[in-house]
């Protein structure tokens, strides 16, 4: 006989199951016992699962029984005392007491102190990231949307960080930022060796953008925290970037350059931090929020359409400093070369026995210092080597043109021990990058960027008249007392002991010359186009009345003098006297100048150094021409009569 149905009730409904379970607060919320009906008057939600039985009930009471007696032995004083159940003998808890009894079970080996900071760090990372993604860009070559990769702000004016191979020689590009914007960016310089491009933002409506502070790569440690940020497979439209987390897998490591761009990571972080296509160029952080690397490879299998596999890497912060002012400065750079190469060696027990020179080029820089096949490499600008990829990893951060000091040992045949010998040259440029002359600097964004660079100079305020007092110690061992003292473009010269000095004046169209026993004369050519070259060229830094003087006064890029990476500005007067000058973008104060002598050769000339001992040495071959010690600089008014020619 067929089953009459109730009246009034659906077969879902009646096939329902009754039952209620307990959210963690302890809230009891009633489970299906009507499809989007109401109960007591009130709503209750569908919800997926299984309903709670007898069964289940009775056996969460007795499970909240031996959680209870737990607790009560764990945490005395920590919770109120259980009432027990009519006819029985233990303590029991409800159904919303059995929940918080089990959550506090989850807690009871962290306490209550860890569970009020791990919400804290959160917080703070959260916090950290967030600011961070302000700074993260992402980069368009061409249309937006159309392709790209990402890109990093390191300047409040708008100075981007990307990777060559993510802009490569387009000259305008655009950039997209977190807050939903695109703005145009020019592209200022290229590091095609190291995989390296800065952009700068040109948006009439916007002058400053947030910015994320410069780090230091090589005090990472290895299973330190970092964030890989970017728009990896362009899946922000909004470019709010995506955020990977790892740790540093590997620091210094040493990636051969691929393709035809000879793309190399010289100096490079390693990371499990997610790096994927479209990362490209976006920023590598610490666990503090600080730049330590630009993202550029990662490790794909094919067979996972080019998802990482955990090892990606990132050219090191470090590296990229080297390179930033001539990035700045509109130029292509070069990464240096010993013109020579190195291999490892094996002792007879078989264990490393160091790196030799197997091979040099004639007629090199390298060759022409005196590095020889067979020399066994023993430090590189003071740090000694341990391996043939060590020292590639010390040598490929560092641009064309920069002078090194390389150790060795040499065998030398009726010798018992090596003689170590040490060379000082500049290296020379490894060419890598787009074909000759196809990547020039734009004369209007070189002029721009100079003209930035002396307002901020300027601003600092130089004094236009000085006097520099120190002691001089030449080769030969004498010891001379030397002052200068400048009045705008006029210099003079004073050298030995007050009363009986030499004086040498360049001021103007004078240029005289007093010895020891008071008698005039001419100054030689030679020597007055070294101090007028000088003073014209210190005159046109300091202010734009000067620098009219000058035929050009041109940001070249970047150097190091005294250990300090510094801006280089190239200044040529009317009579084509050349002058390199060297001004620290920290202080913006000149630290030293170089100039051509009538043999070709450059003098460099430092005016300040970390032992207090500025020199004065051939800017090639590094040999010191003099030492200078209790230097003491005094801004302060010079009378003209001190410049004009005693009668």
């Amino acid at each position: 006989m067929k089953r009459r149905r109730r009246p009034g009730r659906s077969p879902w409904q009646r096939r329902a199951p009754r039952g209620e379970f307990v959210r963690p607060s302890g809230e009891r919320v009633c489970f299906a016992r009507r499809r989007g009906g109401e109960r007591d008057g009130q709503r209750s939600p569908p919800v997926h699962g299984r309903a709670l039985g007898r069964n289940d009930r009775s056996r969460a009471r007795g499970n909240a029984a031996v959680l209870a007696r737990a607790l009560s032995r764990s945490l005395p004083g920590a919770h109120r005392a259980l009432p027990a159940r009519p006819g029985q003998g233990r303590p029991t808890l409800s159904r919303g007491g059995a929940c918080v009894a089990f959550a506090l079970c989850l807690g009871m080996g962290h306490g209550a102190a860890a569970q009020e900071r791990m919400p804290a760090a959160e917080e703070r990372q959260v916090r950290l990231l967030e600011r961070l993604s302000h700074t993260v860009a992402a980069v368009f070559p061409g249309e937006p949307g159309a392709g790209g990769g990402s890109g990093v702000i390191i300047d409040p004016r708008g100075y981007v960080l990307t990777n060559f191979h993510v802009s490569g020689v387009k000259r305008r590009l655009w950039v997209g930022l977190d807050d939903g914007t695109i703005h145009p960016a020019v592209l200022l310089g290229i590091d095609p060796g190291g995989d390296v491009a800065l952009l700068k933002l040109v948006d009439p409506e916007r002058s400053e953008y947030p910015a994320a502070p410069l780090g230091d790569s090589d005090a990472l440690r290895l299973g330190e925290p970092v964030y890989a940020l970017g728009n990896p497979f362009l899946l922000a439209e909004d470019f709010r970037p995506t955020i990977t987390q790892g740790v540093v897998s590997g620091i210094h490591r040493y990636r051969d350059g691929t393709g035809s761009a000879e793309l190399l990571y010289g100096d490079c972080v390693q990371t499990d931090a997610s790096i994927n296509p479209g990362n490209s160029g976006g920023p590598l952080f610490d666990g503090r929020g600080r730049l330590v690397g630009i993202n550029g490879l990662g490790g794909f299998r094919p067979d996972r359409g080019r998802v990482n596999v955990g090892v990606g890497f990132a050219a090191s912060i470090e590296q990229i400093k080297n390179f930033l002012y001539d990035l700045r400065a509109c130029r292509q750079c070069y990464h240096g070369t010993l013109n020579a190469t190195v291999r490892d060696v094996t002792g007879a027990d078989g264990r490393p026995a160091g790196v030799v020179v197997d091979a040099v080029v004639r007629g090199s820089n390298a060759e022409r210092a005196g590095l020889r096949l067979g020399d066994r490499v023993l430090s590189f600008e003071g740090e000694r080597i341990r391996s043939q990829n060590h020292f590639l990893t010390l040598l490929t951060r560092l641009p064309a043109r920069r002078r090194v000091r390389l150790r060795v040992a040499r065998t030398v045949e009726g010798e018992v021990e090596p003689r170590e010998l040490e060379f000082v040259f500049r290296l020379q440029p490894l060419w890598a990058g787009p074909i000759q002359g196809e990547w020039r600097p734009d004369p209007r964004l070189v002029a721009a960027e100079t003209r930035s660079l002396l307002a901020e100079i300027r601003a600092s305020r130089p004094p236009d008249q000085w006097v520099r007092e120190e002691q001089v110690l030449l080769p030969d061992g004498r010891r001379l007392r030397r002052v200068v003292r400048a009045r705008g473009p006029w210099l003079r010269v004073e050298v030995g002991a007050p009363g009986a000095e030499t004086v040498e004046v360049v001021a103007g169209d004078l240029a005289w010359r007093r010895d020891a026993k008071g008698a005039l004369g001419p100054l030689p050519p030679e020597r007055r186009d070294e101090l007028a070259g000088t003073a014209e060229a210190l005159h046109g830094l300091r202010s734009s009345e000067g620098e009219n003087r000058l035929t050009r006064l041109e940001f070249t890029g970047g150097d190091r003098v005294a250990g300090e990476r510094v801006w280089r500005i190239e200044a040529r007067d009317r009579a084509g006297r050349r002058r390199l000058l060297y001004v620290s973008p920290a202080s913006k104060r000149l630290v030293g100048y170089a100039y051509p002598t009538p043999e070709g050769r450059w003098v460099e000339v430092e005016w300040i150094s970390s032992d207090g001992r500025p020199r004065r040495l051939d800017a090639d071959s590094g040999e010191v021409l003099e030492t200078c010690s209790e230097v003491v600089v005094r801004a302060e008014p010079q009378p003209a009569s001190l410049f004009e020619r005693p009668e």
